[in-house]
């Protein structure tokens, strides 16, 4: 990706958070900043805060966005200018955003007409997206979670994974993170490490973790595993 970066000199990008987090740890190890790049939109999946300050701090022109097949793409972005950081930013004229009552994200403006193979949907005013999340007072949004995700802890309190595991990987030393904590009285942890991670830099990663996180969220307990998660197989 650098060389690519180096050979092309981009003025705009669209990375997915672990290549940001590539293109951070890269640069923090001595690699140059992309001259030309003056606009680095990043979305596809939650982006860690500590992420997007590493970045800052190293002069990447990085803004967070948000959006779906289902409804044209991109949805908010943020933008020079006008962003919010944690945010996923304002929608964009052709988009709306609502917040239903459970905290789901509904999206309305352009939207799809339906799945390839299953022929034309009913026309939709509006599209529920699965996702949790929250409107500030100047109409930026706040991504929070997975509605299907969402699990409940035995003290009542509702616990995004999404949430937690997106602290967990902003550190260097997780390549991966599995949170859970259905009707537990603390949330558990299994940790994939990155190679030649020692373990004393997995447990700063849960304690650093847990400092940003409230009480609710922290994480108990947690086991490193020898092997990466794997995707199962379907016969």
């Amino acid at each position: 990706m650098l060389a690519s970066l180096a050979r092309h000199r981009p003025t705009s990008v669209i990375l997915a958070p672990q290549m940001l987090q590539a293109l951070v740890e890269a640069m923090e190890a001595g690699a140059p900043l992309p001259a030309s790049l003056r606009f680095a939109a990043v979305g596809g999946a939650p982006l860690a805060g500590t992420v997007l300050a590493r970045a800052s701090e190293l002069g990447l022109p990085v803004f967070e966005g948000y959006g779906l097949s289902e409804a044209a793409s991109v949805v908010t972005l943020n933008r020079p200018g006008l962003e919010r950081q944690g945010s996923v930013g304002r929608p964009l004229p052709h988009a709306r955003v609502r917040i239903a009552g459970d905290g789901e994200v509904h999206v309305s403006g352009a939207l799809f007409s339906g799945y390839l193979g299953q022929g034309p949907t009913h026309p939709m005013s509006e599209w529920a997206t699965g996702d949790l999340g929250h409107l500030d007072g100047e109409g930026f949004l706040y991504l929070t979670g997975r509605k299907k995700n969402v699990f409940i802890t035995a003290f009542g309190r509702n616990v995004a994974p999404e949430w937690v595991e997106r602290e967990l990987l902003a550190h260097p030393a997780v390549a991966q993170a599995f949170v859970f904590g259905e009707a537990r009285p603390f949330n558990v942890a299994l940790l994939v490490p990155r190679p030649g991670v020692p373990a004393d830099a997995v447990l700063r990663a849960v304690t650093e973790a847990n400092q940003r996180l409230p009480d609710y969220a922290r994480v108990g307990r947690f086991e490193v595993l020898d092997n990466p998660f794997t995707r199962p197989t379907v016969s």
